[in-house]
């Protein structure tokens, strides 16, 4: 599969047209083989996600565990109890002065988020067990790993990576018992999905360790080329200020020195917000959706597709796409996903984008499961950023927004070349505002 002939679909037209194919052109056959090189679980656990895999004669574990998973991640309950978890433990923190900004974020996504998502025992949460750590040395070398030519060998800092995450994980779900336990649903209906399938503790510590790459990789550079894009642009901070001020916080006493920002009003009325997060992944999401050709097919009644072949969707070609974005396409402009009363407008005279070409959570049958919470946590954490501080580069001078690195096929949103040193104070005006926030 990873060694044949590749097809490159490079137009919106066609992407629709592959979205409409999604039997003869899957993506499961992928995590069958490339889930094996990177979490690394024995052959048994191999055949369990190898049988149904496209769902062939009924459910299998990788169709079961996707359409569960969309279930519990798109729930708006789950999505709040996880949102909430993430902003009560940033709440908590004292914040420093000044911060290297992208591991800053890791460190907050990683440690809060996976509390979110595991509960409080998550592995990854827990002080001097360097888990956290160790997610990101398997993260930086996962490329090498997923060669699968001797690990310990040739990846081996990822190689030990992956083994200390299995063991901890190993730990967490061998003392893991439901409805009592407390953690996300989302965690709950995995473990319950790895007991239906009779899967070992350690082979779904394992597979846990995959699902951690949906979890983290993607979200940490999203929410830090959010914030950089926004802090340096002083009118689309000031408009955003302006945005979630008006329409999800309210104040709390008649001083107005306590003031609540309404997380679920803010996800649905900040539209500048969204629109601005929207615009971060088109400039950002550089990764490629692939397609296993299960069968010859024809694509847009124009191309034979040849079973057993691949089919590439980079994102960086059709998110830079004129046709679909205009002759601006190369900009950054939020505005481009702002609605008016005829639908949505480039604000660009009459130009409307062509939104097939826009796919950082993939499209047709394999949209993200988590792109709903990814995009609340960002949200979330951005609000609690602009509304509290004030940020400037430490060393002074203008903003310049590192270009990015890749270092994983197996992510969409790569993280910065080098990290930015920044300095943070409270909004002036606003030193003796104290903050809270409510799931409303």
């Amino acid at each position: 599969m990873l060694s044949g002939k590749v097809y490159v679909v490079t137009t919106p037209e066609l992407v629709s047209s592959v979205n409409r194919s999604s039997r003869a052109l899957a993506f499961n056959p992928f995590i069958a083989q490339l889930g094996k090189r990177i979490t690394g679980h024995d052959e048994d656990t191999g055949r369990v996600i190898h049988h149904n895999l496209n769902a062939e004669t009924g459910s299998g574990y990788v169709p079961e565990i996707h359409d569960r998973t969309i279930t519990a991640l798109g729930d708006p309950e789950t999505v709040n109890a996880v949102t909430q978890r993430l902003l009560q433990e940033l709440w908590k923190r004292e914040q420093e002065s000044e911060i290297n900004l992208f591991s800053w974020l890791r460190q907050i996504l990683t440690t809060c988020g996976t509390t979110a998502i595991y509960g409080p025992s998550s592995p990854l949460a827990q002080e001097g067990t360097g888990l956290a750590e160790a997610f990101w040395d398997f993260d930086e070398d996962l490329n090498i790993i997923m060669l699968d030519i001797l690990p310990g060998l040739f990846a081996s800092k990822a190689d030990r990576a992956r083994t200390k995450l299995v063991s901890g994980f190993h730990r967490y779900f061998d003392q893991y018992t439901p409805g009592i336990t407390e953690s996300s649903s989302y965690t709950l209906t995995r473990y319950n999905i790895n007991c239906k399938y009779n899967l070992d503790h350690w082979n779904a510590a394992r597979l846990e360790v995959g699902a951690l790459l949906g979890i983290l990789a993607n979200i940490v550079p999203a929410t830090f080329y959010t914030i950089m894009n926004i802090y340096s642009d002083n009118e689309l901070l000031y408009q955003i200020r302006e945005e979630l001020e008006t329409t999800s916080v309210v104040k709390s006493d008649r001083a107005g020195t306590a003031r609540t920002l309404k997380v679920v009003t803010m996800r649905e009325s900040c539209n500048l917000l969204q629109a601005t997060f929207k615009e971060v992944l088109r400039h950002h999401a550089l990764g490629s959706s692939a397609r296993y050709v299960r069968e010859d097919v024809m694509l847009d009644n124009r191309y034979l597709l040849k079973k057993g072949t691949v089919v590439q969707m980079p994102m960086t070609v059709l998110h830079k796409d004129r046709s679909a974005w205009g002759d601006d396409a190369s900009s950054f402009r939020p505005s481009r996903f702002l609605k008016d009363g005829s639908g949505f407008t480039s604000g660009k005279g009459d130009f409307k984008p062509n939104f097939a070409a826009f796919r950082p959570f993939g499209s047709g049958t394999n949209l993200c499961p988590g792109r709903h919470l990814a995009t609340s946590e960002i949200m979330a954490l951005t609000a609690y950023m602009v509304l509290h501080f004030s940020m400037e580069p430490a060393e002074g001078g203008a903003w310049k927004i590192p270009k990015p690195k890749q270092r994983s096929l197996a992510t969409n949103v790569f993280p910065p070349e080098h990290d930015v040193r920044v300095r943070l104070r409270k909004r002036e005006g606003y030193e003796d505002v104290r903050w809270d926030f409510s799931m409303s």
